[in-house]
């Protein structure tokens, strides 16, 4: 198991407003059992919110998922998960990139610089 951090940022206080109330209601081809995220190997995903308009997003993920190559494949799995994306990217969509964020992967992937666990069960820690 892996895990990755990713931060985005919303376009505005009515865009946060959205981002948030869909979310309550995330449709079942996305967050489901057998749904897009459960095929490419997400187990865990949860997402923050602070201000100013920025969203963090934490995923726990089977060995084999690789964020820039699954979160985009996730889109080709059903259409209502490829329209969910274009309403967070595509221009007049929720979502802003960070600045100087160019990659093919919307959302910008975090590096993780410390950590504590007394449980001994955070995933992926070899080495760091």
């Amino acid at each position: 198991m892996k895990n990755h951090a990713f931060t985005i940022r919303l376009k505005d206080a009515a865009a946060a407003e959205k981002y948030i109330a869909l979310h309550r209601e995330a449709i079942p081809e996305i967050v489901a059992p057998g749904g897009a995220l459960d095929v490419i190997g997400v187990r865990k995903l949860q997402i923050f919110f602070i201000e100013p308009l920025t969203l963090f997003m934490y995923v726990e993920a089977e060995d084999h998922f690789d964020p820039t190559y699954d979160f985009l494949r996730a889109n080709d799995l059903h259409p209502a998960v490829q329209a969910w994306d274009d309403m967070m990217h595509l221009d007049g969509g929720l979502l802003v990139r960070h600045e100087n964020h160019d990659a093919k992967l919307n959302w910008a992937e975090m590096q993780r610089i410390h950590h504590v666990d007394f449980t001994n069960t955070l995933p992926d820690l070899d080495g760091k």
